[in-house]
């Protein structure tokens, strides 16, 4: 294991997906994220559609990866994010104010930590629900909405309309307890809409509008951004899943076989469709139980893909509509859009043009980059170097004095 001997600008980012766990290494020191080592196991014990169903085995998992990828004496000295691939989290927003009259204030970090507080202590959230993250969308400043970034200003008013990111307590604790059973420190946990569209949309593409329809096995999630601003986000309680239910139905098997016959020899290429070959449906100790000719196989698989998508993209024009997009880019994430010929196939049928959302100005190995299902944890490192250090320059104090008095603040409410 070659490891540079100065770790200085380098962090880790595990991803949880919906069926495999991964670690990385990468180095967020140059004009573009570099991913230098990375391990990754499918179907980890432990784990089940991202979320953890056994402890031991789900922490056993992780240790054996994260001892592949660094000493583990070394795993202290670089931060460590989560990126989550589940569909379980919900995303909110609150706004709300804080007043400074009759005199104005110059605004600092002080300010923005003050009302960013403020404004996650009256979110109205539910009380099973923990907060992932809360990440400030946009800050009013007297009468003036959309700021970007209100320090230095002076203002009688500062405002803020935080994005919250919630997931069901418990499953998110068990989630944390690999973790902490590991002595492992995270620097945050991120549901992978967040570093998703900050890897495969670009400004204009935020600016002019765009929906990302990232389907996993156990959901789809339809990502909406305009006007620069991510405009929100809906699940669907349909993913990739949905295929082999409906393969397994159709021919009386059990639904692990149908999903590995489904990875083996389902495709949405047409020239397939008139294929002769045999396709087993069921193998137990090498040997064939059950077998059909694979234009048998292609006419159903067809037959229930063109259901599958018509309710997705059904909803996707809700989506877009209710947000009045007019026209917004087309991007798909997720394992499922892997499927030979898919992208032709949708514009064949549904006369939609789209891309497959690959992560952007990241470098890493060709199969990770050409992944679209490796998006969210390539783009980690991409909202390391973008979004984390936007919100380092609204809540660092500049200048002694300030950070003094911020460090003062500090002590007195930890110990007093």
């Amino acid at each position: 294991m070659t490891l540079p001997e100065d770790l200085k600008n380098h962090c880790v980012v595990v991803y949880v997906g919906t069926r495999k766990l991964m670690v990385m290494l990468g180095d967020t020191g140059k004009n573009h994220p570099q991913v230098l080592r990375f391990e990754e196991v499918l179907a980890p014990e432990g784990f089940e559609k991202g979320l953890v169903c056994n402890l031991q085995n789900a922490s056993a998992s992780l240790e054996k990866l994260m001892n592949a990828l660094l000493p583990p004496e070394l795993w202290e000295q670089v931060p460590v994010y989560a990126v989550l691939g589940n569909s379980r989290f919900k995303m909110y927003r609150f706004s709300s104010c804080e007043y400074y009259s009759p005199e104005r204030r110059t605004i600092s970090s002080h300010e923005i930590q003050s009302v960013v507080q403020q404004t996650r202590n009256v979110a109205t959230l539910p009380l099973t629900e923990s907060i992932l993250q809360a990440i400030p969308e946009s800050f009013l400043v007297n009468d003036m909405p959309a700021v970007r970034n209100p320090v230095g200003l002076e203002a009688e008013r500062l405002g803020v309309t935080l994005q919250i990111y919630t997931m069901e307590f418990q499953s998110f604790r068990n989630i944390a307890k690999v973790f902490e059973t590991l002595e492992m420190e995270v620097e945050g946990f991120f549901p992978k809409v967040l570093p998703l569209s900050e890897a495969v949309l670009g400004d204009a593409e935020k600016q002019e509008g765009s929906m990302i329809l990232d389907i996993a096995d156990d959901a789809t999630q339809l990502v909406l951004w305009k006007n620069g601003l991510l405009a929100g986000v809906r699940t669907l309680p349909i993913g990739g899943y949905y295929l082999t239910q409906c393969l397994a139905k159709d021919w009386n098997i059990e639904e692990r076989d149908a999903e590995k016959v489904k990875e083996k020899f389902a495709t949405l290429d047409i020239q397939e469709r008139q294929s002769e070959e045999l396709v087993p449906l069921v193998m137990r100790n090498e040997k064939v139980q059950q077998s059909i000719p694979r234009k048998e196989f292609l006419e159903k698989f067809f037959k229930h893909a063109h259901g599958w998508m018509t309710q997705i993209l059904e909803s996707a024009d809700s989506f877009t509509q209710d947000e009045k997009v007019r026209y917004p880019h087309i991007l798909f994430t997720g394992g499922a859009v892997m499927t030979d010929g898919f992208l032709e196939w949708v514009q064949r049928e549904f006369s939609r043009d789209g891309k497959l959302g690959a992560a952007r100005h990241v470098e890493a190995p060709q199969e990770l980059v050409r992944d679209p299902s490796m998006a969210p944890a390539l783009g980690m490192f991409r909202w390391i170097m973008t979004y984390k250090r936007a919100q380092e320059v609204l809540f660092t104090p500049r200048g002694l004095i300030a950070k003094t008095a911020a460090a003062v603040r500090k002590w007195f409410t930890n110990y007093f």
